[in-house]
């Protein structure tokens, strides 16, 4: 049979699928570069199911199969500004560019309330969920959220039992993240266990009918990975750590409150539970009060760190001595509420810089879920106001009578701009105006979240006096970030830094008035612009200023040149003069007229003047002689 020969059509057709297959190859091989978002993601995780006699061995179960959100409880997802970056330790990961991420676990009341002969939710009495064992029955199912700084220990964040019935349908956040666990990367794993049963008949027994029913355990386990944008990794350079804080015993261990010498019989005698320090500064400043001021620049990222020296469950190699979970506490210079401290309690609190202390932030179990012994840990990043932190742990030493004491580190700091800027923009165009710019729209002011710069402006117009127009100043006064001016005038604006005593002036030219433009431009005072002005000079759009054209000056003569005298020894003179002259009897008391040739032989006219001026002194003297 003879082979048809494809047209054009055909072969581009056949070109486009063989890129569309090399394409899809290399997105199975190639990474996918991170894709942004804001909004909610879904986190595919494994479902697992088990008979009826276990106890939800998801760890060590073999087989398991992709969720899909048809064969679950529920939905898993997370939400926030975030990009997805790909995959971290296998499981997937996201990277958060602002805030935290709130976790859904969204669900109907779908199989809370289905038919008898369907799959349905039943109660189940166990605590035992794989080996974990929980302080309440899982109920009508468990929902456990647990973090992770390596993926090998899990550490329990939220525990909520008989999950299903108490909210047949579940909408809002389960839990969000938190800053410190995003700073330094941390695994979550979702884990939802729950039992189902279904009826398959009816058996009767000595006439009493029962119903009968199977049953099924089902585990659906989500993970995935978190942290925050990538600059904020690394660790802190040695000479930019400075050590904040010290402990102490409180007396009072229910409130932290107190304090009592650590004689050499405490428990804490010889040793240290970590470190606090702070890094990412340009400069450090003792305040009054004792505590420091770090100054930051541009690019500066003030960091607060802890570094734990001690392996919490065994001290010092002592598995005795171990930090323990403080269930029933609070912290009284705080006024937090009693709580579940866990194994020790980070707290953070901000005041801003118009003395509004925000409601501190709460880290309950902290050392055992963020920080690692012989690490540095990210406790967060600051901008500026000023700050109070305290971490309150409880230490055991194990024996007959166990001996159990309180501890707290306590420290304040405070946050500042090292710069002395302040940024004008067009209220107009939003562009941003430099030192000496002119507008004729006005602008506004931007501290660049300099929020402790003191700044005045001063606001200068033209004014009639008596001698022509001249500057008066209309405002003088302190600024505040966020301020327009749009009213004509000369604005100087200063800005002083308290902390660095460093100074810095701007002037904006707000309006359309030529001299005052010129001003601006050319730094002349007023008076010296107006006189230009009056001898005929303009200004230019720019400020700059055109002087009066000059009017021609009369070219000078042209000089004639006049020949060098040459002296002529006056013998010679003599000889030459008397050949020339008439008798002696002609002369008269006249000026004898001196000859062009006289001239013409090289002796310069006052030259000859004076030699008859000489010979008529020297006749005078000889009549007198006779």
């Amino acid at each position: 049979m003879r082979r048809r020969e494809r047209g054009p059509a055909a072969r581009k057709g056949a070109k486009a699928v063989v890129w569309l297959l090399l394409a899809a190859l290399l997105a199975g091989v190639l990474p996918v570069a991170a894709r942004a978002a804001d909004g909610r993601a879904e986190v595919a995780g494994q479902l697992y199911t088990f008979d009826g006699e276990s106890h939800y061995e998801f760890s060590s179960a073999e087989t398991s199969e992709e969720t899909d959100g048809e064969n679950t409880c529920g939905v898993f997802s997370v939400s926030g500004s975030f990009t997805e970056a790909g995959s971290q330790g296998g499981v997937p990961a996201f990277e958060v560019t602002e805030g935290n991420l709130s976790l859904y676990y969204t669900h109907g009341d779908g199989l809370l309330n289905a038919a008898e002969e369907s799959w349905h939710l039943v109660e189940d009495k166990s605590k035992k969920l794989d080996t974990m064992t929980l302080e309440e029955k899982i109920g009508k199912g468990a929902i456990l959220l647990q973090t992770s700084k390596d993926r090998l220990t899990w550490v329990d964040h939220t525990v909520i039992t008989d999950a299903f019935e108490a909210s047949p349908s579940r909408t809002g956040a389960l839990c969000a993240t938190s800053e410190v666990e995003l700073l330094n990367g941390c695994y979550y794993r979702l884990i939802v266990a729950y039992e189902l049963a279904r009826k398959t008949g009816e058996r009767t027994y000595l006439f009493i009918s029962r119903d009968e029913y199977e049953y099924r355990k089902c585990v659906e386990v989500y993970e995935f990975y978190a942290c925050t944008d990538s600059g904020a990794a690394g660790t802190a350079a040695p000479e930019q750590r400075y050590q904040l804080g010290s402990r102490v015993k409180v007396s009072d261990g229910d409130n932290y409150t107190g304090e009592e010498s650590i004689g050499q019989d405490d428990i804490h005698y010889g040793w240290e539970l970590g470190e606090f320090y702070v890094s990412g500064f340009t400069e450090r400043k003792s305040s009054g009060d004792g505590s420091m001021t770090f100054l930051k620049n541009v690019g500066d990222r003030v960091t607060l760190w802890f570094h734990l020296n001690q392996n919490i469950n065994a001290i010092g190699g002592d598995e005795d001595l171990s930090i323990t979970a403080d269930t029933e506490a609070c912290d009284q210079y705080f006024e937090t509420d009693t709580m579940d401290f866990g194994r020790g309690t980070l707290i953070i609190r901000y005041t801003d810089y118009n003395n509004v202390t925000e409601e501190p932030v709460i880290y309950t179990n902290y050392l055992e879920a963020n920080a690692t012994a012989g690490a540095d840990t990210r406790v967060q990043l600051f901008e500026e106001g000023d700050y109070e932190v305290a971490l309150d742990y409880e230490v055991t030493r194990d024996k007959l009578m166990d001996k159990v004491e309180h501890y707290r580190i306590f420290f304040r700091f405070s946050v500042r701009n090292g710069n002395c800027m302040v940024y004008p923009f067009d209220v107009e165009t939003g562009s941003e105006l430099t030192n000496s710019s002119m507008t004729e729209n006005g602008f506004r002011l931007d501290l660049a979240k300099s929020r402790y710069l003191t700044i005045n402006i001063k606001r200068e117009v033209l004014a009639e006096s008596a001698d022509g127009l001249v500057e008066d100043t209309r405002f003088n006064g302190p600024a505040r970030d966020g301020a327009e001016y749009t009213e004509e005038g000369i604005y100087t604006i200063t800005v002083h830094n308290q902390y660095t005593n460093q100074l810095t002036v701007k002037k904006i030219y707000v309006g359309t008035n030529d001299v005052l433009r010129a001003h601006m431009t050319t730094g002349l005072s007023i008076p010296e612009i107006n006189e230009l002005i009056e001898q005929g000079a303009t200004i230019a759009e720019d400020g700059t200023i055109e002087l009066a054209a000059a009017l021609p000056e009369e070219e000078p003569p042209e000089e004639t040149e006049v020949e060098e005298e040459t002296a002529v020894p006056e013998a010679e003179l003599e000889t030459e003069l008397a050949a020339a002259a008439p008798p002696e009897e002609e002369v008269g008391e006249t000026m004898p007229v001196v000859p062009v040739a006289a001239a013409a032989g090289g002796i310069g006219v006052a030259g000859v003047l004076s030699l008859m001026f000489r010979r008529r002194s020297a006749r005078a003297r000889g009549g007198a002689g006779k």
